[in-house]
């Protein structure tokens, strides 16, 4: 049997911002941070959408690499056949 608790809407907001801010600075994936609001994936970047949370800066290095790859005109594929 479970039991729900209310949970002031302040309190509520600081949880949610603190797990957002936890994924802004890389210390949590997207995954574990929706685990922990106890919301789906895709709602939690809805949620990073909305609340113009930044990306984690390895995320954006890795995007930024990506694009630079796709500009040359590489793709992952040709980088894991050389590696």
């Amino acid at each position: 049997m479970s039991t729900r608790v209310a949970v002031p809407e302040r309190l509520r907001e600081k949880f949610i911002n603190d797990i957002l801010d936890m994924y802004a600075r890389g210390e949590v994936s997207a995954a574990r941070a929706a685990s922990m609001l106890g919301i789906p994936l895709a709602q939690f970047y809805e949620l990073v959408a909305e609340r113009g949370t930044p990306m984690p800066d390895m995320l954006n290095e890795s995007l930024l690499k990506e694009l630079k790859a796709i500009a040359r005109g590489e793709s992952r594929k040709e980088e894991r056949k050389g590696s």
